[in-house]
């Protein structure tokens, strides 16, 4: 049975934990949803689940997101930072921690992982890895980031910069980066730009396409998406 834990003060700063066999790492998933609140954590609770059952301690976070009074970057990073730190030093075992984050959250769960070598590695799942290359003045980025219409485009991109995972490089933390090729809301190219910019710079890193899957398959224990995810779980646990 999972248990309501709070990581902070705010009313979205909290997380269902889902204790598991010590012998394994903890798995923090974070959701996405495009940093909006019209989106929980509970896009995740069948993931959350299946890997509990599979003997996985899990976290399973919120964070505050747009659309709460005041909310723009960077409080949705942090969030998600004190979340990855709440999860290490008071939920993880020896075994260590791992961040898996889907869609959005992908953004905020490797920009915090950037931060924290300790980690054994952060899995993205259709993330939007690059800010930057995406800096098209794409709608819930402007709201993200509180810009109005009018900004400029070299305005854009410098602002996108201060939360893209691209800009946090070289980091030392290892990435695994998941994407279904039939995805149409984060097109694949992102993580493969990512990656070869995380390449470029000697970083442990790799990308695994999903042929025949969309986006929001990850959510679903039975696909392709979700067996990659256990996979890159599985190798992370057994080379750190």
């Amino acid at each position: 049975m999972a248990r309501r834990i709070f990581y902070g003060s705010e009313e979205s700063q909290h997380g269902h934990f889902y204790p598991g066999d010590a012998s394994k790492p903890l798995i923090t998933l974070v959701h996405g949803g495009y940093w909006r609140n019209l989106y929980t954590m509970t896009m995740e609770s069948k993931i959350a689940k299946d890997l509990n059952q599979r003997g996985y301690p899990v976290w399973n976070v919120e964070y505050r997101r747009v659309g709460e009074p005041g909310v723009k970057w960077p409080i949705p990073g942090e969030d998600v930072l004190a979340a990855v730190d709440y999860g290490t030093e008071k939920l993880a075992g020896p075994a260590g921690h791992i961040v898996a984050a889907h869609s959005a959250g992908a953004t905020l769960a490797v920009w915090a992982a950037a931060q924290r070598p300790e980690l054994l590695g952060v899995i993205s799942r259709g993330g939007v890895l690059d800010l930057i290359e995406r800096g098209d003045g794409d709608q819930s980025m402007r709201l993200l980031f509180d810009l109005g219409p009018n900004a400029n485009q070299r305005l854009l991109k410098r602002t996108f910069a201060q939360a893209s995972p691209v800009a946090a490089m070289p980091f030392k933390t290892r990435v695994r980066a998941l994407h279904g090729r039939l995805d149409e809301q984060v097109p694949y190219q992102l993580s493969e730009w990512f990656l070869s910019q995380a390449q470029e710079n000697g970083m442990d890193a790799a990308l695994t396409m999903i042929e025949g899957e969309g986006h929001d398959d990850f959510l679903e224990p039975g696909s392709k998406g979700h067996a990659a995810t256990l996979a890159a779980i599985e190798e992370l646990t057994s080379t750190k």
